[in-house]
């Protein structure tokens, strides 16, 4: 079977217990490591405006390093990262993701590559 390379955004949150400057460019590159180490590279990473420190639209309840329960956080530092991947590798990625505790969330999309012809058919179009 082969694996195939698909472009993907990776979209993470950074928990705001790790706020420094330092520990966010040590997460970001502990997850650009991630990603080579499976295969794959990271293309762009994004974290100015828009995205970088933000409120969320509802507190989020998450294990924070060792404590016994839940704490509740309220804002979080966001990233976006673009990537190619193999189509094999996605699981051990957000096995990785998963156990770094810096991050609260995240959320991993295909990026899908249209056709120019296609888009400008859909553009000449007449809207009903």
């Amino acid at each position: 079977m082969r694996d195939r390379k698909r472009d993907y955004e990776l979209l993470f949150i950074v928990s705001p217990l790790r706020s420094s400057e330092e520990e966010i460019a040590a997460t970001v590159e502990r997850v650009s490591q991630s990603i080579a180490a499976v295969g794959g590279s990271s293309n762009t990473v994004q974290q100015t405006a828009p995205w970088g420190r933000r409120k969320f639209a509802y507190p989020m309840r998450e294990y924070a390093e060792g404590e016994a329960s839940r704490r509740v956080f309220n804002e979080g530092y966001y990233v976006l990262v673009n990537c190619t991947l193999p189509t094999l590798q996605i699981r051990e990625l957000e096995r990785v993701l998963k156990l770094n505790d810096s991050i609260l969330r995240y959320m991993l999309t295909n990026v899908e590559v249209r056709p120019a012809a296609a888009a400008v058919v859909e553009a000449e179009a007449p809207q009903a």
